[in-house]
């Protein structure tokens, strides 16, 4: 999921809520995902010339289990 607002400094943003299984989300792999994930939606949306400074935020499929953060889902 995404939302496009104003970050904390009024600057338009794009937010995404990265959901991972929990494979991808251990400790030993969760860099690697994230870096993977991160690059290749960056260059898939191409978001400079969108205008948008992009923030990611990842949760993995039991944190969110245990939240349960309409958001997210």
């Amino acid at each position: 999921n995404y939302e496009i607002a104003q970050d904390w400094d009024g600057q338009w943003a794009i937010f995404f809520r990265v959901l991972l299984s929990d494979e991808a989300s251990k400790p030993g792999r969760l860099r690697d995902v994230a870096t993977s994930v991160v690059w290749r939606m960056s260059e898939k949306l191409n978001l400079p010339e969108l205008g948008l400074f992009p923030y990611f935020d990842f949760r993995s499929q039991s944190e969110q289990a245990e939240v349960n953060e309409p958001a997210w889902a």
